[in-house]
């Protein structure tokens, strides 16, 4: 039986599609952030189906049940159904919403994405399930997607038809009817083979999602394999690598990349060593200006909107740490501001930030233009504060140019930049990973549980001081970056 997601995966790589049918001992258990991707695209569908004043629900139950349900429903064409569960001639799928079309006597196909448009996988998911509904004897009418609208504005009470939009893609999925035929037979065949398919493995580990067999399949690579650095490489740079049979960057051959972060990643391996261009580390520093404030701010934006004024995915800045300098090696003073209750924090975070801010002076981010966009956010919900905040994103200075930018590379940033990469090689003892707060998405559900759920308030008070810590971890990290920048400059 090919499954719908199974089928998906197999889109995505055949050895994924092989392993998720005959090795689910392999598969991690689902860990909290993948629990509320999950949560998230059932809360949408919840509200999709408000969209339907007569829709039956036949989820509940196992899936012989649901199979059970739904047969009857389609004979008696009722007229929408929820979570429509068929089995037959080797095919299994569950569609979110079908819809009777009585005027055709066919039936409607809608599926529920939490995205903000539509995507190819989307076809190739409807096209699967048109492909398993008509070989089970169903005629099928039309498709469509209904996902996010970017342009709602929540005001009150959600509201389902402003929230969500349905966009018709009949003549997309109809087009790769051909295709999903024999992709399905490919499909079948692969999932029955006896031995595990082997792949060359590219860019599919992470597109369309992040497969959960990455540990196993990766588990024989070096520590220095051209996955580390995958992605500066491309996919087709890597395809070229492996069919050389070059597995470590050691082993890429010289002349291959000329230019770029890889180049450079390539020959501070080659020659093992730190490359440093002082002069263009000077003359990047010379931009900064005392006394120093260095910023940073942690949000949460979720698909279903919190608060009023915000729509799906808009940022809520809820905390920011501020580590501040008034000369060079001179001493550190700290603030903070993390919201406490539900409601939008930006007037508040606005006046603490302006009581300490001065006029003069440089503000220091790693990848400012989120700090920038956070600010102009908070002008934009707080007019009080937007001349202000149009100050400070004239005064601000991206510590991350100077690696992004290649004058300092060493290789164990991986070809990266980020914070999380550079900051262990730099400052080996300045470590996020004691912390139980330890990276960003963490940090944003943390808060949203915080100020949104019943909990005792010793669990609110570790989820604060949590956050606090992680947040104020970031600043000193800059500041501790910006010293050795100094040293060597």
């Amino acid at each position: 039986m090919l499954t719908k997601s199974n089928y998906l995966k197999y889109l995505q790589c055949t050895r994924y599609a092989w392993l998720y049918k005959n090795r689910k001992d392999l598969i991690p258990e689902v860990d909290d952030d993948l629990q509320r991707v999950f949560d998230m695209g059932y809360e949408i569908e919840g509200y999709a189906y408000k969209l339907f004043s007569d829709g039956v629900d036949v989820g509940d139950g196992d899936i012989k049940e649901q199979i059970e349900k739904t047969k009857p429903l389609m004979v008696e064409k009722t007229p929408v159904i929820f979570q429509p569960t068929i089995s037959g001639k080797g095919l299994f799928c569950r569609a979110d919403i079908i819809r009777y079309r009585k005027e055709l006597d066919a039936w409607d196909i809608i599926e529920v994405k939490s995205g903000t448009s539509v995507k190819g996988i989307h076809i190739d998911d409807l096209a699967f399930q048109k492909a398993c509904f008509e070989e089970n004897g169903y005629k099928v009418a039309n498709f469509s997607v209904i996902y996010l609208d970017n342009t709602y504005v929540r005001k009150g009470a959600i509201e389902s038809e402003k929230m969500l939009k349905e966009d018709d893609v009949t003549k997309k999925v109809n087009g790769r009817s051909e295709s999903t035929e024999e992709n399905i037979k490919k499909a079948l065949t692969t999932i029955k083979k006896k031995d595990e398919p082997q792949v060359k493995i590219l860019r599919q580990c992470q597109n369309p999602y992040e497969c959960p067999f990455i540990p196993y399949c990766w588990k024989d690579f070096p520590d220095d394999s051209i996955y580390e650095i995958g992605g500066p490489l491309g996919a087709g740079g890597i395809e070229e690598l492996i069919d050389q049979d070059i597995i470590r960057t050691c082993d890429i051959p010289e002349g291959l990349y000329t230019a770029g972060k890889v180049k450079r990643h390539l020959d501070a391996v080659k020659d093992d060593v730190i490359l440093i261009d002082k002069n263009k580390i000077k003359e990047n520093l010379s931009r900064i200006s005392y006394p120093i404030y260095y910023l940073d701010y942690e949000t949460f934006g979720a698909a279903i909107p919190l608060l009023d004024g915000f729509g799906p995915y808009e940022s809520v800045s809820f905390q920011y740490s501020l580590h501040i300098q008034e000369e060079k090696d001179g001493p550190l003073e700290h603030y903070v501001f993390l919201a406490k209750e539900f409601g939008d924090p930006s007037a508040k975070m606005a006046a603490s930030l302006k009581k300490v801010i001065g006029k003069k002076g440089t503000i220091i981010a790693w990848n400012m233009s989120f700090e920038k966009g956070c600010n102009e956010e908070m002008g934009e919900r707080a007019p009080e504060y937007k001349e202000f905040f149009e100050d400070v994103n004239e005064r601000m200075y991206d510590l991350m140019e100077i690696f992004r930018k290649g004058y300092y590379v060493d290789q164990k940033f991986l070809c990266s930049a980020s914070l999380k990469k550079v900051l262990p090689a730099m400052v080996p003892e300045l470590s996020y990973d004691d912390l139980d707060i330890n990276q960003g998405m963490a940090a944003s559900y943390a808060w949203s549980d915080m100020v949104t759920k019943d909990m005792k308030q010793e669990e609110k008070d570790k989820i604060y001081n949590d956050l606090l810590e992680y947040c104020e971890q970031d600043t000193l990290a800059m500041v501790k970056i910006l010293e050795k920048l100094y040293q060597i400059s």
